[in-house]
């Protein structure tokens, strides 16, 4: 079940297909081709593939934020591995495909509301 305050068009995490431990992969479907600016606020709203105890959070820190190529639909897959969990800090890796070629990369530091 998706926990996210979001409405179309700002929503745009579909599906968790998977999740396991620390790694999750989810479906994203975008309102139109999207910038690297949407890619990173979908890998956000990925996070919630993981345990948060309902708690809704932000981004407050990009590091390594990499547009690998141009994607050329709006359909895509994310995975996000969970890499840190400090109290409300929660540091996610992301890789973002499009038909299995990566489109973009980095890792999100996530505030989580108290």
């Amino acid at each position: 079940m998706l926990n996210l305050p979001h409405k179309p068009p700002v929503l745009f995490v579909q599906e968790i297909l998977s999740q396991e431990g620390e790694n999750a992969l989810v479906g994203i479907l975008f309102p139109k081709i999207p910038s690297l600016a949407m890619m990173m606020e979908a890998a956000a709203q990925s996070s919630c593939a993981f345990e948060c105890d309902g708690k809704e959070g932000f981004v407050i820190s990009c590091s390594n934020v990499i547009l690998h190529v141009k994607p050329k639909g709006v359909s895509f897959r994310v995975h996000v591995t969970s890499k840190l969990k400090n109290g409300l800090l929660n540091e996610i890796f992301f890789e973002l495909k499009e038909n299995d070629v990566l489109i973009a990369s980095g890792t999100l530091l996530l505030m989580l509301n108290k």
